[in-house]
């Protein structure tokens, strides 16, 4: 037997499948399943071989050590599906792909709402758009239509109850067809 062989616990290193079974039975125990317990025991042999233990008592730190990696496996595999099932629970149900029936309210609604200020007349109309989509302020509004603020706020006011009254209307009749 080599130096390094002594000193690293050859006779425990020598491959002895009684106990490497020994090992594994004892990791797949905790783990409950064999390739977890075979990943588990290969990271203890491997610690074992490059950080051998000062003391004589190799074989009782050998299993001590699958049994803490075993236990290490298994405490981050319950954290890993804890945070998997999270990140699940959290996704989005905004997604067309996985929910088709949303995209298609979708598409009516903005159908409806396209009708709808194409109906309004084109002051009110001018004044939503400026306001609602371009996120325009008042005065600017009121600046580049050459209007009041006052007068910018009545529009607006006017334009989402004329909007409210036909959407409304439509969603009752059924819809967007």
């Amino acid at each position: 037997m080599s130096e390094r062989e002594e000193r690293t616990g050859g006779e425990v290193m020598s491959g002895s499948m009684i106990q490497w079974m020994g090992l594994s039975r004892a990791a797949e125990r905790i783990l409950g399943c064999r390739d977890a317990a075979c990943d588990a025991v290969q990271e203890a042999l491997i610690t074992f071989w490059l950080h051998p233990p000062a003391h004589a008592e190799q074989r009782a730190w050998l299993v001590r050590t699958v049994v803490h990696r075993s236990l290490h496996q298994r405490r981050t595999r319950k954290r890993r599906r804890h945070w998997e099932g999270q990140s699940v629970a959290a996704q989005p149900e905004d997604c067309p792909i996985c929910n088709p029936q949303r995209e298609l309210e979708q598409r009516e609604v903005a159908v409806i709402l396209e009708r709808a200020l194409g109906a309004l007349p084109e002051p009110y109309r001018l004044a939503f758009i400026m306001r609602e989509v371009e996120g325009r302020q008042y005065e600017v509004i009121a600046r580049q239509l050459d209007i009041p603020v006052g007068t910018v706020r009545s529009r607006l006011n006017r334009a989402r109850a004329a909007l409210r009254v036909h959407v409304r209307a439509a969603l009752s009749e059924g819809g967007a067809c």
